[in-house]
């Protein structure tokens, strides 16, 4: 029994442990994506989808997802939020490319933060502006893009509508995609 009725995890979950920015080529030990290439929506379990997203997460929908990725998963639950986690496509380039896009220029965005998570380079950050349109609502997202190899990064993005509170997480986006990027690297450093 999780922490009130039907709820899988027995307490809310620990926030993601990050270090400071490391150097983002070359990658000091790269991250095998052989197992999220054949599935990557059996990357995170059930309890991890509960403490990313809603638990019980019965209710939150796992599907491939195309839209900007090579391959992605994306899991859903409208008002709880959404998380993709995704290979982008080429033409977004290497982390060390995105790092260098920022440096030209930073008003893209809203918020950047360079770090590094599970021994991986990473930069967390936030679109500028900040809310978008989509579907007909307003939404708010955080993105942690890691490092895995010299030239693929593993994107997490997570978000919800404009004023809606995770059950974990409040409104700090960017702690569930560092989060999800915790799991997911443990994950694939396990099989």
């Amino acid at each position: 029994m999780g922490c009130g009725f039907g709820e899988v995890l027995d307490a809310p979950p620990v926030r993601a442990l990050t270090g400071p920015a490391i150097p983002v080529a070359p990658v000091q030990d790269p991250l095998p994506l052989d197992s999220f290439n054949v599935d990557p929506c059996g990357v995170l379990d059930r309890a991890e989808v509960a403490a990313l997203i809603a638990d019980p997460p019965d209710k939150v929908k796992a599907e491939r997802y195309s839209f900007g990725y090579d391959r992605a998963c994306k899991w859903d639950q409208f008002r709880a939020g959404s998380l993709t986690v995704g290979i982008p496509r080429a033409a977004t380039g290497s982390l060390e490319e995105r790092v260098d896009q920022h440096k030209r220029d930073p008003s893209k965005f809203s918020h950047w933060r360079e770090l590094s998570i599970s021994g991986l380079p990473a930069v967390e950050q936030v679109g500028n502006p900040p809310a978008f349109e989509y579907n007909g609502s307003t939404l708010k997202a955080c993105t942690v893009e890691v490092g895995v190899t010299d030239t693929e990064l593993l994107e997490f993005r997570y978000s919800q509508v404009n004023d809606a509170k995770s059950q974990y997480w409040g409104d700090d986006r960017c702690a569930v995609a560092l989060k999800a990027a915790e799991f997911v690297i443990g994950n694939l450093r396990g099989r």
